[in-house]
């Protein structure tokens, strides 16, 4: 039972739990909008609130804003799918003050199948802990402990399941939607590419996608650019050093890239706090329209996964190419487009399209973009 294939509603709420853990865990979902931790193990252990983190806090991002408004029906399945697999008792929607307008929608609908909890407009409700504490703020048992005593006698951090909850984002949840109703694994990513000096744009674009063709795609012309931009992945407050020096070396699309900042060389990220842009018009997808891609077998937490397939393997775009492995968190990893597999070093797979695919992307992609 635990394939990923397509499902009704009352066939996915007739999976046990553990059919539905193993399908997450070979669909190869993380958490999507923070460290990765791998989001089956949450589910091994589940508790009577799911909290749904809708507070995309990075200035400048639209991802959740958007993914609810295009996929509202489907989240409205999973919350009911959920309560009956998982026995949850409560869906609570996490969201900023500023936000309360596009979830509006959430509110005229409810029929206590979840509730729409406002929090304050701060960065720091991206955060489980201060989430969990701005929702439940009157009522402290619900808080997350600071410190959990174990049997031994040491003391751990708390988590949110010391005080009975699930934290997952929005787009995870879209992810287990799509594993559990449709048998579609994590191949793609939802981002944000922008910068002081370009205009946002929202990509659905496969994992282990090209930073600097992204930013092309984005309307930078980078050879035009070279040296004069750092590319951060993240937003302005959390992130990590994508491209030091645009133009030479490259950064890739991973499981919990959000976002690919573009900013003057040498300016900290931090300077554009207060960056404004424009809500984007759609998401476009690129897949099947990149040159090639970098797949991670593992990640943060993960411990790589068998790969399923050699140097110089034709693969195709949704092919499972690594088989998780039993020992610690790992997950299914599976191909993000058409293509050779032209190196398999490090646990890093790398699949090129072909000279022939690159040109004919391009193409394709910047007239789409252009319209």
């Amino acid at each position: 039972m635990a394939e990923l294939k397509q499902r009704t509603l009352d066939e996915v709420k007739a999976l046990s739990r553990d059919e539905a853990v193993e399908i997450m865990r070979q669909a190869g979902i993380v958490g999507a909008g923070g460290g990765g931790f791998p989001t089956y193990f949450k589910w091994k252990n589940p508790q009577p609130n799911l909290i749904v983190n809708c507070t995309e806090s990075e200035p400048g991002y639209w991802g959740d804003k958007v993914v609810h408004k295009e996929y509202f029906d489907e989240f409205l399945e999973l919350f009911d799918a959920m309560k009956s697999i998982f026995g949850v008792e409560r869906v609570i929607m996490g969201v900023h003050f500023k936000d309360e307008e596009w979830f509006s929608r959430y509110k005229e609908h409810a029929n206590g199948l979840y509730d729409v909890s406002l929090v304050p407009d701060k960065y720091s409700m991206g955060e489980e802990k201060t989430l969990i504490k701005n929702i439940f703020n009157e009522d402290k048992e619900k808080w997350v402990p600071r410190r959990v005593e174990m049997p031994d006698g040491s003391k751990r951090p708390g988590l949110p399941l010391d005080a009975g909850h699930i934290v997952n984002n929005s787009e995870t949840l879209l992810n287990i939607y799509n594993a559990l109703f449709h048998g579609k694994p994590v191949t793609t990513k939802f981002l944000n590419v922008f910068g002081p000096d370009l205009e946002l744009k929202m990509f659905d674009a496969p994992l282990g996608a090209s930073a600097t063709e992204l930013i092309k795609l984005a309307g930078l012309d980078v050879e035009a650019n070279a040296g004069k931009y750092s590319v951060i992945d993240g937003g302005p407050y959390l992130n990590e050093m994508g491209i030091e020096s645009l133009g030479e070396g490259d950064a890739y699309v991973r499981r919990t890239t959000n976002g690919f900042l573009v900013i003057p060389k040498g300016v900290a990220s931090k300077e554009y706090a207060d960056i404004k842009t424009k809500q984007p018009e759609e998401i476009i997808s690129l897949a099947g329209k990149v040159s090639g891609v970098n797949l991670p077998l593992g990640g943060r937490f993960l411990k790589p996964a068998t790969p399923l397939i050699s140097e110089g393997d034709e693969v195709s775009f949704g092919q499972k190419i690594g088989e998780p492995v039993d020992n610690g968190f790992s997950i299914g990893v599976w191909s993000s487009m058409d293509g050779t597999v032209s190196s398999l070093e490090d646990d890093i797979v790398v699949i090129g399209g072909g000279e022939d695919f690159k040109q004919a992307a391009k193409a394709e992609t910047e007239a789409e973009a252009a319209r």
